[in-house]
């Protein structure tokens, strides 16, 4: 029988969570999922405390970290990260995110992990707009926006099909466009005041 690994069991882990949320993971339902024992556990993890540590760490980076390198990692103007940023997303565990969220309600571990993560990723989109020129303050208003509505669309349309979902996505985008357009047209010349409203 093949060696299971520390992240074997982390990644069974987030399956488990996923399916059956944060109280299906004890460690006799993980070890009867793996078919191992709880010496095996015990070789990897000192407690189920540390497990659930690490469980998100992994999580992090499975569905954050590593879609940001890979948008980072062929270089290219912002438009071209956004683009690879978009793909890798796409691809992520809807259900997964759900799982995570649910548990932040109840548990301040993972609440913790799930502010760092909704403030990288939120920094991460403002980066990109800022390399488009934008102010770090618009950009950052951008940023919340459209992180926003990407949370919302999970919670609310987790059932779409791909192509639907994609449309909503294309109509997400043009409003940002616009919103952006609208914030460049109303920014006052350089050197000069906006006049009060009477």
């Amino acid at each position: 029988m093949a060696r299971t690994s520390r992240n074997d069991w982390l990644d069974q882990g987030l399956a488990l969570l996923r399916d059956g949320g944060e109280g299906a993971l004890t460690i006799d339902g993980l070890c009867e999922r793996l078919g191992r024992t709880k010496g095996s556990f015990y070789h990897h993890f000192e407690d189920i405390a540390g497990f659930l540590e690490a469980l998100l760490a992994r999580w992090e980076e499975r569905q954050t970290s590593a879609p940001i390198h890979h948008a980072d990692e062929g270089g290219g103007a912002p438009e071209q990260r956004r683009q690879r940023l978009g793909a890798v997303v796409r691809s992520l565990d809807g259900r997964l995110e759900l799982a995570v969220r649910a548990w932040a309600i109840r548990d301040e571990r993972a609440a913790a992990v799930l502010r760092r993560v909704d403030a990288r990723r939120i920094d991460y989109l403002a980066s990109l707009h800022v390399s488009e020129g934008r102010t770090r303050d618009a950009a950052l208003l951008l940023a919340r926006l459209e992180y926003a509505a990407f949370v919302g669309a999970q919670q609310l349309f987790s059932d779409l099909m791909d192509e639907s979902a994609r449309s909503l996505e294309i109509a997400l985008e043009r409003a940002l466009e616009l919103l952006a357009e609208d914030q460049s047209a109303a920014r006052p010349a350089v050197g000069t005041r906006r006049r009060p409203a009477t």
